[in-house]
């Protein structure tokens, strides 16, 4: 016979204990034969089979086979570890992989804990909800006829922004816009990458911030300070209706790459002119080049640079130092193209900031300019290798930057005489214009080397020498002798960001609510707004009037039809006399729903929306919701009895139940920042006991929250039995969230029912009916009417009494006393006599101890089956959930 293999390795050790057990055991008999498990196992470990964790309510149960599904069955033991840290060894699955509710409950509701006698079969309600034992929460997502307003899992991908000046998440391609239901305070994700530049010697950025679908739009702040009462920011919203004109405050999007890389110059050794040879060869203390790729076909390139320490030497502001800088590009896979080399100039002990700018255009005509003072004051198309040792080649940029005539440089003094042509400097920015038609916009790489700082008194630009001598600014003379000393200079010149911009609106569609910013001289850290979703709302004849709401009903419906729906729901399969019902009760009640919706799918979106109205999405032949609230006024819609239906059966789970739950939300009277309660169960108060973490969406008031979570720790409580019952499909009225009524000698043993064959009359009124079987009647006096307690042979017959229920054709369903004595009868009496509306020959009646002639529940699931038959599922009616 094939054997079970069990393992058990302890805490950090390397070699497991095997063993061998026997097949149709329990997982508690395979515990005690186990060897050297820890005396607080019960109390602390974990068993697995082939690695899904068995809850430890269920030990007892569970007899693993040796192969299932052909694969070999193998039980793990797993023990706590033991020693330091907070927890001090008590998270017991830390050892064994992290376990998502869903595919544990996959794992029970595929029927792998199935017992001997079928409790936990496949498919079960009680395997559904023997996931209590892993989470309450996730077992009444399976199985509560309405699931707490929360969802399983979910996406945390973040995109995080690579600079300091906007903060926020950014959309990723066809990823999800959040939606605001009801009203919320919400921190809007990014439409792009926010667009960072230098604007003189300030920094701006500016960024767009969306929502999905029209919103109403408030407070909008940046950090704790209201947007309109910051004077270095501008900003301008839309709320996202269809037509609406684009945002003007922006037109461009950006790619960027926070780079934050120093252009080194030369190393020197203490003398500050020498070489520094101790890395080895002298090529690694010259300037290096930094390579940079710009992105697709951008219509500019910004290369941002600062002086982070300013320029100068010695802490002078009148001694002018002179810093090169060479670039050269090419698209990928060509050649390298010379740029002309820029010089800055400077005598600044603050931080100076300037852009490089590469824009491609269709017309590269360009007026010359260079700055006369500090800033870009020099572009070379030329620029000679030095003839003394070693010496080096020229740079010579391409052709198309010099027009072949005049000057080879551009400079403050030779503005009318200048044959450089297609770059502009001044004081802040290089601007080096690329016509298309010779630099076709595409992918290019750039490298960019800076060269050595030299006084502005002792350069000439006509003859490109320093104290009449040709230098090559980049490398060296002689053995290792740079152009100037380094001493007291301060020249740290870094790459901070390099950043492709297409010239094309950030937010093209008018589908988008849309707060654009631009701030100078501030980061948008923690931008936040009131919004509220705008939905269409009842109006008395049609779901037309444009609202802002927090009644969970339009916004259920929007879910399903709305725009933002990519595949919404036909408007003629949606039972809108259904969510008009349910919108008045949600009114009448107070429930109420405000929730960020992001990343949700359509189903659980509609989970959360409808949960908050106490109410469950029914997608069927048409779409409503199925509602929970107190019918105790209402009689059922349908009666059901071994007459009608077949294969009646009940089971009932016994899982170990929280305390209480730890209840995370965002909390409308705290600005919703996130707050945590704890709501215990009935009878409990101490929360030291098994509390379960649990975070609502949709509910942002205290009060909502604690009606909300007790109402859910009662349910497995009031509806911890399901019922099962097949029965042909055409004959079921009922469907799912409706009250029935249910009958049956399993229930019972007052139980019995019939078809009326005969109609009795009194006049107009029915008096009496005959069935075509008998059934069983009571009418005992209670104990005041016994005169004799030693006659009495049976106590529970004492004051037992008999109802009738009655499914008329009109389809109501009316209970009343029957007349007649004790006794097994085919003729049911009444008196007085009863209405004749609705019966006739075939009517379903069926009998009961008076005042419970069925046992009133309600439909939880409708499932097909074969040959045109359906199985219901049914739930206790729950009266006490509204007590």
């Amino acid at each position: 016979m094939t054997q079970i293999i069990a393992t058990y390795r302890e805490p950090f050790g390397f070699e497991p204990r095997v063993q061998r057990m026997a097949p149709g055991v329990t997982l508690a008999a395979m515990r005690a034969q186990m060897h050297g498990l820890p005396d607080d196992f019960d109390a602390m470990g974990v068993i697995c089979i082939n690695g899904h964790v068995v809850p430890r309510a269920a030990w007892g149960m569970v007899k693993p086979k040796p192969v299932a599904n052909g694969v070999p069955v193998e039980v793990t033991f797993h023990a706590a570890p033991r020693g330091g840290g907070d927890n001090g060894g008590k998270n017991v699955l830390a050892l064994v992989a992290s376990i998502a509710l869903v595919a544990v409950t996959g794992f029970i509701g595929a029927g792998k804990f199935a017992t001997a006698g079928g409790l936990f079969r496949a498919g079960s309600m009680s395997a559904s909800l023997l996931a209590a034992g892993v989470s309450l929460t996730g077992s009444l997502l399976l199985s509560a006829l309405v699931p707490p307003p929360t969802t399983i899992g979910g996406s945390d991908s973040v995109n995080n922004l690579g600079t300091a000046s906007a903060e926020g998440n950014v959309l990723e391609p066809n990823g999800s816009v959040p939606r605001v239901v009801g009203t919320m305070k919400i921190y809007p994700p990014l439409a792009c990458e926010p667009l960072t530049y230098f604007d003189g010697p300030d920094e701006v950025v500016e960024a767009a911030y969306v929502l999905a679908g029209p919103h109403k739009i408030g407070d909008i702040r940046i950090g704790a300070a209201a947007i309109g009462s910051l004077r270095d920011v501008e900003f301008e919203t839309r709320e996202g209706w269809p037509g609406d004109s684009r945002i003007g405050l922006l037109s461009r999007q950006s790619r960027t790459e926070s780079v934050q890389t120093e252009l080194r110059a030369h190393l020197v050794a203490d003398d500050g002119v020498t070489l520094d040879t101790s890395l080895g060869e002298q090529t690694l203390a010259l300037p290096q080049i930094q390579t940079f790729a710009t992105r697709d076909e951008p219509d500019e390139h910004q290369l941002q640079v600062i002086f982070a320490q300013g320029l100068h030497k010695n802490g002078s502001d009148t001694d002018l130092l002179r810093v090169p800088v060479r670039l050269r590009i090419r698209q990928i896979g060509g050649d390298w193209i010379n740029l002309p080399e820029l010089h800055f100039r400077g005598a600044n002990l603050r931080q100076l900031r300037s852009t490089i700018r590469l824009i491609w255009t269709d017309d590269a005509t360009t007026a010359p300019g260079a700055a006369a003072s500090e800033g870009w004051c020099e572009a070379r198309t030329l620029s000679p290798g030095q003839t003394a040792a070693p010496a080096t080649d020229d740079w010579v940029a391409d052709s198309y930057f010099y027009d072949g005539s005049s000057d080879q440089y551009l400079s403050a003094a030779n503005i009318g005489s200048t044959g450089v042509q297609h770059v502009i400097l001044n004081r802040y920015k290089a601007e080096i214009y690329l016509d298309a038609s010779q630099f076709p916009r595409g992918r290019y790489e750039i490298e960019v080397q800076r060269g050595a700082a030299v006084r502005d008194a002792n350069w000439s630009s006509s003859a490109y020498t320093y104290s009449g001598t040709v230098w090559d600014l980049f490398g060296y003379q002689g053995a290792d002798q740079i152009v100037m000393s380094r001493n007291g200079v301060v020249d740290s010149l870094y790459l901070l960001r390099s950043v492709s911009i297409w010239n094309a609106h950030p937010v093209p569609s008018d589908a988008l609510a849309i707060v654009a910013v631009r701030a100078r001289n501030r980061a948008l850290d923690a931008v936040s707004c009131m919004a509220s979703g705008w939905v269409r709302d009842w109006d008395g004849s049609s779901w037309a009037e444009w609202t802002v709401t927090d009644n969970p009903a339009p916004h259920l419906r929007a879910i399903w039809t709305a725009e933002q729906n990519r595949d919404p729901v036909p408007v003629d399969l949606i039972d809108d006399a259904e969510l008009v019902a349910w919108r008045a009760a949600c009114i009448a009640a107070g429930y109420t729903c405000n929730a960020i919706m992001e990343g949700q799918t359509v189903e659980d979106a509609a989970q959360i929306v409808a949960s908050c109205g106490y109410a469950k999405p029914r997608m069927t032949d048409t779409w409503g919701v199925a509602r929970d609230y107190d019918r105790s006024a209402e009689a059922p819609v349908q009666i059901f009895t071994p007459r009608n239906s077949s294969g009646f059966q009940w089971t009932k789970a016994f899982p170990r139940l929280p305390e209480g739950f730890r209840v995370s939300f965002r909390d409308a009277d705290r600005d919703y920042d996130t707050r945590q309660i704890t709501v215990m169960r009935p009878g409990y108060s101490d929360d030291s006991g098994l509390i379960e973490q649990v975070a609502y969406d949709g509910p942002v008031h205290e009060a909502d929250v604690v009606t909300k979570a007790r109402y859910d720790l009662a349910q497995p409580d009031v509806r911890g039995v399901f019922y099962n019952l097949d029965m042909p499909a055409e004959a079921i009225v009922c469907r799912r969230g409706d009250l029935v009524g249910v009958q049956h000698d399993m229930l019972t043993d007052q139980a019995g029912a019939g078809r009326v064959v005969w109609v009795e009359y009194d006049g107009s009124d029915v008096s009496a009916l005959s069935l075509d079987s008998p059934v069983p009647v009571w009418a005992e006096g209670d104990m005041h009417a016994v005169t004799n307690m030693h006659a009495i042979t049976d106590m529970h017959l004492v004051g037992r009494k008999t109802g009738v229920a009655i499914r008329r054709e009109t389809g109501s369903i009316t209970v009343h006393p029957v007349a007649n004595a004790s006794g097994e009868t085919d003729r049911i009496e009444f008196s007085p006599p009863i209405s004749d509306s609705g019966i006739d020959d075939g009517v379903l009646v069926t009998v009961g101890a008076l005042g419970r002639e069925f046992l009133r529940l309600i439909v939880f699931g409708v499932t097909p089956r074969a040959d045109f038959q359906a199985s219901l599922t049914l739930v206790d009616e729950g009266q006490e959930l509204f007590a």
